[in-house]
């Protein structure tokens, strides 16, 4: 697939833009570019510190776990401009619990928001990708998954929140297998570690129990369980002193949409953001080769040669 061109007034669709990583990468663009800017949220109110400007910002109220309210934020952009040539599914949140006590109805909330919401986006957008924005000049797009560290790798207590975020970076894997060459269709999943939003106060729940009640068992009250530990991690200023900027994080965003990455300026399917994202994933890739290593005789025995040279044509 050729390298991406970002239009000058690219209209970009972005969820989850009251707070934190949607509000910078709003933010910025507002300031940096040129482009056009769909802001969402859940209360257009939240909204109020973006400019107004009907020529390059439109805020949309839009609820990612209702198709109905997805659908009409679509239709209401391109009504306005015809296109949308970047997605940025961002909205969601956290869920810091024990996974024994947590309430399951709390546990699908965070999959209806950070999977479903994701999913349903990208369905929608990719025929206006494919479709739709040929009839406007512009060919494709990119779909931008705003992951995270724990996309790739799962720490104590957040269960649920890995399970939404591994379960995005496998189906935005796949779907971008689906497309054609010729569409022009991108997908990029950035995984940012620690970034300085107020997240982990605004956007994460901390309660096992629907009610809001924390009921915790006592067996998990000890400090020295992995969760406890992560929960004072969390909140130390000084551990989360060394945490990204938001601004730099968005104007990586933005850097690897306009130019892509390296001599081929591709759009990679996976950007670790930050040092702590970065270094993580490497030291856990060194371990998982050590690992297989560790299992090869016994993987292997099930097996032939044969069998892995089935399925070359899945190489790519």
């Amino acid at each position: 697939m050729s390298p991406y061109t970002l239009p000058q007034d690219a209209v970009w669709f972005i969820t989850g833009c009251s707070s934190g990583i949607g509000l910078a990468l709003c933010t910025y663009l507002s300031t940096h570019t040129t482009s056009r800017i769909v802001a969402t949220a859940r209360n257009s109110a939240s909204l109020s510190s973006l400019p107004d400007s009907e020529a390059r910002v439109l805020k949309l109220a839009l609820d990612v776990t209702s198709s109905p309210s997805i659908a009409a934020a679509l239709t209401a952009t391109l009504a306005k401009w015809g296109r949308i040539d970047v997605v940025v599914n961002n909205a969601g949140y956290g869920l810091l619990t024990d996974t024994e006590t947590a309430d399951l109805a709390k546990a699908r909330e965070v999959m209806d928001t950070n999977f479903w919401g994701a999913v349903t986006i990208t369905q929608l957008c990719l025929p206006i990708l494919r479709d739709e924005n040929p009839l406007t000049g512009q060919k494709g797009g990119v779909i931008v998954q705003v992951t995270s560290l724990g996309g790739r790798l799962a720490f104590a207590g957040n269960a649920f929140y890995h399970a939404s975020k591994f379960a995005l970076e496998g189906f935005t894997e796949a779907v971008s297998k689906e497309m054609g060459d010729d569409w022009g269709v991108h997908f990029c999943c950035v995984e940012p570690g620690g970034v300085k939003t107020r997240y982990a106060e605004t956007s994460t729940s901390t309660s096992a129990s629907k009610d809001g009640a924390r009921e915790r068992h006592p067996a998990y009250l000890d400090s020295g369980l992995a969760t406890n530990v992560m929960r004072r991690y969390k909140e130390s200023a000084e551990a989360t002193r060394g945490w990204a900027e938001p601004e730099k994080v968005v104007a990586a965003i933005y850097g690897i949409v306009r130019d892509g990455v390296g001599e081929g300026r591709d759009i990679p399917l996976r950007v670790p953001l930050g040092s702590d994202s970065w270094g993580m994933q490497r030291l856990a890739a060194e371990q998982s080769l050590r690992d297989l290593e560790v299992v090869r005789s016994v993987s292997l025995s099930t097996s032939g040669a044969e069998q892995l040279a089935s399925i070359d044509f899945l190489k790519k």
